[in-house]
């Protein structure tokens, strides 16, 4: 036998108190002898022989019944009993929500299926027995109300997420640490996903930790799903997302079964309408994925939604990807002239103007780009925020005052794009853009002008960010250029030379994006200005820039959005929906203030979509998305041996849609004995009463 609240057993000597009172109040005789006492000798000497075996009596009763009432605060608890009335089992049930519970299972889902389980658990329970039920991502307070415990498994909802399956125990065995029962259990209610259970020695670890005080149950719903296709990449080109100017849309397709699958059909949607015509691929072989290439543009300023589709297959959540896109009306460019030359022939940033505006002169003031030039001493009159991409061509030096703007406008979301010449001077830059503001990823090395070394080509690396052609830049020829020296900033390279040095790097600063090039916008180290690749290349540095401040609108699902807005909007509330479910409950959120301007944040992003969010007092609302864990559209299940690894530890169960026999409790061993104590205690209770009042009569 066992107790549950051992220090209260200290109530046990409260025994002596009956007893003391006993001593106080037994009673004392003075002699006073009396002619008549000899007749009454006989008859006093009887009565005192029985009250004191009645006082002796109600001492016992009254001793038995305090140590009973101290046993029964204590909770004893006898172990190999079971079914007594009143004993409790302190329960936490952890259903896993993630993405691939949401696989079908006939006409049902692996989460349906693990509701059903979660609901034969709370039935085989004692009333009473405090219960904490959570999905794989929230967890609740235990209660005693299994009313309020069925509604809140039917109320676990089914998300796209990956599932951290260690972390969900610890906090069930966390919630299970506070509560005082004989019988502790933990189930763990899923579909046995190998990917969620990755670190398998740690998680095997810790179930065997949490099994020394807790009985475990893996509950396993669902059966092997044979074939799965799913949507691995869905990225636009680099290219400015302008109103009616086509763009590209690259899409990856991945075979997640085990057999090939033929005529794929692959769908474009833009704002929930059907764009184009649908590519089919040939063949997606087992393991591989195929790419598929739609065009499209936005039909309006603001933001909309680009999906692509597949046929919905058992495991549906992977079929559909979408991403947020703003087109805008005009795309402000500001270009620094370091270079201006006597004629606009020779400015630096002749070849630049015309790339990023590549149509004729008649078109130009409908085209959404507009670049404007200045001088370095133009500078100080200059508004930063008013333009999305800021050049520097061949500027010499870096004013201190502007280094300063320059590092927070692009810390908030701008865009810096560095093209060297014979002008700049290395020092200058590496002192305030690289050591100060750590803006520059990279140092400048200027390269010697009497070297021999001959013309070089730049290729793309293997990632190729921008989407840049590596037919086209082959034929341009680098002749000079900076040497772009690494240090410990982290960037990346999107082009490098022949001779393995880098061409271009970028890198994210804040909310901004950082483009250095090492060698001129115009013809003085290269002929780059002059060969078919300068335009895209031109145009594809600022569509990167342009999307990098929407890339904050496109998340994965689980992550939690934060979105930079106009300050103006600090304050002020925001409700936003999920788009593709009209019945869903819109949630309020705060805009907060943070380095001049307002911040939209949410983190309610458990399903894969497009949202919206309405800002009070803004008409036009904001999209934003979330894509699917690609990690959840693995197939791969635990094995048997997996699963015999886990030994004593764990008592695993399958629960399917014919598992209706799976009787959950009945090798419960051990019980509370409060409610047998409880009734003996009110018995004595009764039986003190009756025999006080009965030994009080007269006699």
């Amino acid at each position: 036998m066992n107790f549950l609240n051992q220090t209260l057993l200290w109530g046990i000597a409260a025994i002596s108190v009956p007893i003391i009172i006993h001593l106080l109040n037994r009673r004392r005789f003075r002699r006073v002898p009396w002619a008549a006492m000899r007749f009454l000798r006989v008859s006093v000497e009887q009565n005192q022989r029985r009250m004191k075996i009645e006082d002796w009596i109600l001492l016992l009763v009254r001793c038995g019944l305090v140590a009973l009432l101290a046993l029964l605060m204590a909770r004893p608890v006898m172990e190999g009993v079971s079914g007594v009335p009143g004993s409790k089992v302190a329960v936490a049930i952890v259903m896993d929500n993630s993405a691939s519970m949401g696989s079908r299972e006939g006409e049902t889902t692996r989460l349906a299926l693990a509701r059903e389980a979660a609901h034969a658990v709370l039935a085989r329970l004692p009333g009473g027995s405090p219960v904490a039920v959570a999905g794989a991502f929230r967890s609740h307070e235990a209660t005693n109300d299994h009313e309020l415990v069925a509604s809140r498994i039917d109320g676990i909802s089914q998300t796209d997420r990956h599932a951290d399956l260690l972390y969900s125990l610890e906090e069930a065995a966390r919630s299970l640490g506070g509560q005082a029962a004989v019988e502790k259990e933990l189930y763990l209610i899923t579909d046995g996903h190998a990917e969620e259970w990755g670190g398998f020695a740690a998680l095997e670890g810790r179930l065997r930790e949490i099994a020394a005080g807790i009985t475990i149950h893996l509950v396993m719903v669902g059966s092997p799903v044979s074939g799965n296709l799913g949507i691995s990449r869905l990225t636009p080109a680099a290219t400015l997302p302008a109103v009616n100017q086509p763009f590209r849309i690259d899409v990856d397709v991945t075979n997640y079964g085990g057999s090939s699958v033929l005529d794929v059909p692959v769908s474009l949607l833009v704002d929930g309408q059907p764009a184009g015509e649908q590519w089919v691929i040939d063949e997606v072989k087992p393991g591989r994925s195929e790419s598929a290439t739609f065009y499209a543009s936005l039909p309006g300023v603001g933001y909309h939604r680009v999906t692509v589709a597949l046929e919905e297959d058992n495991v549906p959540f992977d079929d559909r990807r979408t991403v947020v896109m703003r087109a805008r009306e005009n795309v402000n460019v500001l270009l620094v002239d370091g270079d201006p030359g006597a004629e606009d022939r020779e400015s630096e940033t002749f070849f630049l103007r015309h790339a990023l505006v590549p149509v004729p002169a008649q078109e130009q003031e409908a085209y959404p780009v507009k670049p404007r030039t200045v001088s370095v001493s133009g500078l100080a009159g200059e508004e930063l925020d008013r333009y999305h991409a800021i050049v520097l061509a061949n500027v010499a030096n870096i004013p201190l005052s502007f280094a300063d703007r320059l590092a927070r406008y692009v810390e908030a979301g701008g865009g810096l794009i560095l093209f060297p010449g014979g002008n700049l001077r290395p020092e200058s830059y590496n002192t305030l853009l690289h050591r100060k503001h750590k803006l520059l990823p990279v140092s400048l090395v200027p390269r010697d002008e009497d070297s021999a070394a001959g013309p070089r080509t730049a290729v793309p690396t293997e990632t190729n960010p921008l989407g840049l052609d590596a037919d086209l830049l082959a034929g341009v020829d680098f002749l000079q250029g900076v040497e772009l020296q690494a240090g410990e900033l982290e960037h990346r390279q999107v082009l490098r030379y022949d001779d393995g040095t880098p061409a271009l790097v970028e890198s994210d600063f804040g909310q901004g994006k950082v483009f250095v090039f090492s060698s001129t916008a115009d013809l003085e180290w290269n002929d780059f200005a002059i060969r078919p690749a300068f335009v895209p290349f031109v145009n594809r540095l600022l569509g990167g820039i342009v999307l990098n401040r929407e890339n904050s609108l496109n998340v994965e699902a689980g992550e939690t959005l934060r979105h930079r807005l106009d300050a103006g909007l600090a304050g002020r509330e925001a409700t936003v929906y999920e788009v593709g479910d009209p019945e869903a409950l819109g949630r309020l959120t705060t805009l907060s203030e943070r380095e001049g301007s307002s911040v939209l944040e949410f983190d309610h992003t458990g399903r894969a979509g497009a949202y919206q969010a309405t800002v009070e007092g803004e008409p036009i609302p904001i999209l934003f998305a979330a894509r699917p864990s690609l990690r959840e559209s693995s197939l791969a299940l635990l094995g048997v041996e997996q699963l015999g690894r886990l030994g004593d530890s764990v008592t695993v169960s399958r629960w399917g849609a014919s598992s209706g026999g799976v009787s959950f409790g009945r090798d419960r061993k051990g019980a509370e004995l409060w409610w047998p104590l409880l009734l003996v205690v009110i018995a004595l209770a009764a039986v003190e009463i009756v025999l006080a009042q009965w030994f009080s009569r007269s006699k």
